[in-house]
């Protein structure tokens, strides 16, 4: 068997439609948790109930749209990133895959100095975990894909309906009133150290605290199975070979196009309007219809959304049209951290000190206006480098040898060798 070279993958083998929907990925992510990096997302309801109608429209239209659907796209592209790994691995005659647990290894480390140096809200950190458990997978055939992903689908479902029963009857309300004012004391600690407090200080307290909270809900939403059914799906995409090529796809993208789109207004609709939460705690009735219109909704949407980009991708005017994402999906790793320094700095103490100071929608016009500076800077990067900063690192890291950053001048007429 012939091994293929130890090396990244070169520009000319990329496929461009998964940038250009990183790319949006990337954008929608930072809609979200900038909601969150303001401090407006962790504010009790009782506090949200009185803000201006204008940032409750806002919080409806983030909650229907955005909530969810874009971490869904991320991870259905981690999956489909790591299925590509997979058979480049087997090429090389790696049937372990022992480059790709390297670069999770890798991943880890940046995800756990993100998460606790600047932002609890690290994703990088849980993907590295959860894709040590795909890799179980890499041998499953297409049919286990699906039936896994549809269980660990249902699985938050099913763990919150024990819980809400659990609850009810065990846990007394002067408990849940205990939560409920735990919540609102946290609320206004934060008010008061993050806008005004320094490195060290938000460091040791409110970004530890949070870390702590944070891990304890992703159990207790049961996030993490969510995830591993997305990468499934992405790792089964890869194998049907839907991106690889998409005009030979067309009657199951308008199919997706049509299903999504239904299923994910209904869901949404009803995640939203109902429920304004997943698996709110402690557990409610509202919060079992949170749960189980976010389990089919939010990935119906999440699927809608990459079947519109797959159908005006068949276009060559949208191909235009669309291409300025690519860039920034092309540094995602990048992009990602990146919006975390500028949101820390806007909104922290040894910044701007502007936590608990934005609505919802200031947020998130500010999230686009971050977004908007990041495809130029993206763009301009890429004219010079082959790779985001960080991509370099990390690509360096995972293949242990030094790569170029800067791209090869392009021949002119005078330098062809004839």
């Amino acid at each position: 068997m012939s091994k293929s070279e130890l090396a990244p993958i070169s520009s000319g083998q990329r496929i461009e439609i998964l940038d250009v929907l990183s790319g949006l990925d990337v954008g929608g992510i930072l809609i979200c948790n900038i909601q969150w990096f303001s401090g407006y997302g962790m504010m009790p309801p009782e506090l949200t109930a009185q803000t201006p109608l204008f940032d409750r429209i806002t919080v409806f239209l983030v909650h229907f749209l955005v909530e969810g659907k874009f971490y869904s796209i991320f991870s259905f592209l981690f999956g489909f990133g790591f299925a590509l790994q997979i058979a480049r691995a087997a090429d090389r005659g790696d049937p372990h895959a022992s480059l790709f647990k390297r670069r999770l290894g890798w991943l880890l480390v940046i995800g756990l100095l993100h998460a606790y140096l600047f932002w609890a809200g690290d994703i990088l950190s849980v993907y590295a975990v959860i894709g040590f458990l795909l890799v179980l997978f890499r041998k499953k055939t297409d049919g286990a894909l699906l039936k896994w992903a549809c269980a660990l689908i249902l699985i938050p479902v099913l763990s919150y309906l024990l819980l809400y029963v659990l609850f009810g009857a065990f846990v007394s309300p002067d408990t849940i009133a205990t939560i409920d004012a735990a919540k609102l004391e946290s609320w206004n600690n934060a008010v008061k150290t993050v806008p005004n407090g320094g490195f060290l200080e938000i460091l040791t307290g409110y970004n530890l605290n949070y870390i702590v909270g944070r891990y304890m809900g992703l159990i207790i939403q049961m996030r993490l199975p969510k995830i591993l059914a997305m990468f499934l799906l992405g790792f089964y995409a890869y194998r049907r070979g839907y991106f690889q090529n998409l005009s030979s796809h067309q009657p199951l993208i308008r199919k997706v196009l049509i299903y999504g789109l239904v299923l994910g207004l209904a869901g949404n609709i009803a995640f939203t309007w109902l429920a304004g939460n997943e698996a709110l705690i402690p557990p409610t009735f509202a919060g079992i219809i949170g749960v189980v219109t976010y389990a089919f909704g939010v990935p119906a949407l999440a699927f809608f959304y990459i079947a519109a980009v797959a159908a005006l991708w068949q276009k060559w005017a949208w191909q235009k049209a669309l291409a300025f994402l690519a860039p920034v999906g092309r540094m995602a790793l990048t992009n990602y951290l990146l919006q975390t320094v500028i949101c820390v700095m806007i909104f922290y103490g040894y910044g701007f000190g502007q936590f608990g100071k934005f609505g919802a929608l200031s947020a998130t016009l500010t999230a686009l206006a971050i977004f908007l500076f990041q495809i130029f800077l993206s763009t301009i990067w890429l004219k010079y480098f082959a790779y985001g900063p960080l991509e370099w690192i990390w690509r360096q890291l995972t293949y242990g040898k030094r790569l170029a950053l800067r791209l090869k001048p392009k021949p002119t007429a005078g330098d062809v060798n004839l």
